[in-house]
């Protein structure tokens, strides 16, 4: 009995202290594990409701103050020919992109989902780098508000 019990709080306290835990991103924004296995930005909208999926694609960089989160994102979807590759070959070419997208959530803006556009009034992208400045000036973003890889 008592080395089942030993067993038990073994397990337990591994999967503690092994699972990531990530920052909190403010104002209930989180990020979570997709079902690609790869990092997203969630939030519970209504606190009876499950979590809200506003950026699903690989993230590869964010930063975030008390109104905004930048986001550097490589949806699945960006590599051709995903139907002939196998999973394998698919995984490899998809670490080997260099495809990137970004996205801006403003965080003091309502989240209101817009069925005709399939998009939320407080997440602007997805962007190229180019329209993604134009945006982020826009918006007023702060300069110093920035990716750890720029």
């Amino acid at each position: 009995m008592k080395k089942s019990i030993f067993i038990l709080a073994i397990i337990i306290l591994s999967v503690v202290t092994g699972c990531k835990k990530f920052p909190d991103l403010g104002s209930g924004y989180q990020l979570s594990y997709n079902g690609m296995n790869d990092i997203s930005i969630i939030k519970c909208l209504k606190e009876e409701d499950a979590p809200t999926i506003f950026i699903y694609g690989h993230i590869l960089d964010y930063a975030f103050d008390s109104t905004f989160i930048i986001v550097a994102e490589r949806p699945r979807d960006s590599v051709p020919g995903i139907e002939t590759m196998t999973r394998k070959k698919y995984q490899e070419a998809f670490e080997q992109s260099s495809f990137r997208q970004y996205w801006i959530i403003d965080k003091t803006k309502e989240s209101v989902f817009d069925e005709r556009t399939r998009t939320y009034s407080n997440v602007y992208g997805p962007y190229r780098e180019d329209a993604y400045l134009a945006t982020k000036k826009m918006l007023g973003v702060p300069d110093d508000l920035k990716f750890k890889t720029e």
